[in-house]
């Protein structure tokens, strides 16, 4: 009975930091909708991406200020009883461009988000910081998603 309370816990707290993270993004986020970028690609789900400021130490000289984002993509069938989820992403940073990808996939959506590991304010700040530049093919429907670098 310990075990199963302990493995209660241990989920619903696993939860509550997921839950923090999205509260953030959807209090002090930026949300941008995704569907109304590239009109020439057919869209299958409406995706929407919520932005929340992460702080760092150490990242700005001498003040403070946002060093990277999290961000979560909300993924929405066009059904008339819509299925709806949310994610994570697990890339950190500033997104500076998002491709949409032809799916020929029900349901799904295939994007290619360009990354910088640090926001341009940051870098701005500090100039020891990284500009590099990373693309993260993102592949989602209603159910999961996956991210894998894309060799430039």
């Amino acid at each position: 009975m310990r075990i199963f309370l302990l493995v209660i816990i241990f989920l619903l707290s696993a939860c509550k930091t997921i839950d923090n993270e999205l509260q953030n993004a959807l209090a002090f986020g930026v949300i941008e909708k995704l569907n109304k970028l590239d009109p020439n690609i057919e869209k299958q789900l409406l995706l929407r991406l919520y932005r929340a400021p992460v702080y760092v130490e150490g990242c700005f000289n001498e003040t403070h200020g946002i060093c990277q984002y999290n961000y979560f993509l909300s993924v929405s069938t066009f059904d008339e009883y819509p299925e709806t989820n949310i994610f994570n992403l697990k890339t950190k940073g500033e997104i500076t461009k998002v491709v949409w990808l032809n799916e020929s996939k029900v349901d799904s959506a295939k994007l290619n988000i360009t990354f910088t590991h640090y926001t341009i304010h940051a870098i701005e700040n500090n100039k020891a910081l990284s500009t590099q530049k990373e693309i993260v093919q993102i592949k989602v429907n209603k159910e999961y998603i996956s991210e894998s670098s894309v060799v430039q």
